[in-house]
């Protein structure tokens, strides 16, 4: 039994000589900052990554690998929360993250469009789901409403780091430095690359480097079994509002994850540890799936959460900008993200203003 992520980490990237300084510099070595180097060797950008630990060490190497629209809430909810206009923008630009991650994947991290499915686990979420079908179909968007589900075509699924494997791959050789302690970016002089700019790539991490950033870590706990043969599940699925998800790849693994509103209170901070409450629920999970194949790894990630569920994304003072927070949905939002992030720093269009980290202040 394996208490490491089921996703194999990337092969460790040969650096070069660490530059004295460079325009700009990406802290965090997941989606994110794998797709904001990548963007930015694209405009001709002189810059380097910093990581802690390795690439997808953190949540990219350690979620379920869904590629889904939108947020962790059904649209009928996300209406309620930010109002149609908005819900609609944030549908639409999970959507373009989609087409874009997979223009660039190009193939590689086991992508895959099959849809997704939302499942209702309690008759007041049906509703919402029969609520969410309507809506979306008005704006746009079809979607399947059958047997207490909500069938989404146009959803994916990847290997996540793999995914961050095949995006560092695209950058400019020697540009990527693991094993690179940032200890606190509040006191001047302790950037281990000097730089016109640096972008927090760091998610549920941020507040360990800058305080003040609306940025909660939430932990997250999954397991992976060895191959089944029996098909248990046809697309990766949601259920009960997010809390529970799993799918099966097509070698037969089944990864279900979740459950953390059974102890929210624990289910907070860095800690990378399983728990035996919330691992005897995804046992339990299992079991109801008709799984009998040995579970072969169990583990735990850590999330960035907002107050709004919305990631946060721009310039924090001059010199220093931020892209994270995602509440568990980076794969949906992140390549999109840097992305905008970038070729605003660069003198383009700002950011959609639900992304603008500053809509906390009073």
């Amino acid at each position: 039994m394996s208490d490491n992520p089921f996703w194999p980490r990337p092969a460790r990237i040969p650096s070069g000589p660490r530059p004295g300084r460079v325009e700009v510099l990406v802290v965090g070595g997941g989606i994110t900052g794998v797709s904001l180097l990548r963007r930015l060797g694209e405009r001709g950008v002189k810059a380097a990554l910093a990581e802690r630990r390795q690439l997808a060490f953190g949540a990219s190497g350690r979620n379920a690998g869904f590629l889904l629209e939108g947020t962790a809430a059904n649209y009928a909810d996300a209406v309620a929360a930010h109002g149609r206009e908005v819900a609609r923008e944030v549908w639409d630009f999970t959507g373009e993250n989609h087409r874009r991650l997979a223009e660039a994947l190009a193939g590689r991290a086991g992508y895959h469009r099959g849809g997704s499915r939302t499942r209702a686990a309690s008759p007041a979420e049906e509703l919402r789901l029969e609520e969410s079908a309507e809506l979306m179909e008005e704006d746009g968007w079809p979607v399947e409403l059958a047997d207490a589900s909500l069938l989404n075509p146009r959803d994916g699924e990847l290997f996540p780091a793999e995914a961050v494997g095949a995006l560092a791959a695209d950058c400019l050789p020697g540009s990527i430095f693991e094993q690179v302690e940032i200890a606190d970016l509040a006191r001047e002089g302790l950037l281990p690359i000097e730089a016109d700019e640096v972008i927090l790539a760091t998610n549920a991490f941020t507040g360990r480097l800058l305080r003040g950033i609306p940025i909660r870590p939430v932990r997250a706990q999954m397991l992976a079994t060895a191959p089944f043969a029996t098909r248990v599940v046809d697309r990766p699925t949601y259920a009960d509002h997010g809390y529970q998800y799993w799918r099966q790849l097509p070698s037969g693994e089944v990864l279900v994850g979740g459950y953390r509103d059974r102890a929210p209170e624990r289910e907070v901070g860095f800690g990378l540890a399983t728990t035996p409450l919330v691992q005897r629920h995804l046992d339990q999970h299992l079991r109801g799936l008709g799984v009998t194949a040995p579970v072969t790894h169990r583990w735990a990630g850590t999330m960035g959460f907002t107050p709004d569920a919305l990631p946060l994304v721009g310039r924090l003072r001059p010199g220093l900008a931020i892209c994270a927070g995602y509440t568990g949905h980076g794969m949906a939002f992140a390549h999109l993200c840097a992305r905008v992030l970038v070729d605003h720093l660069l003198g383009g269009p700002p950011p959609p203003k639900w992304l603008d980290p500053g809509r906390f202040q009073e």
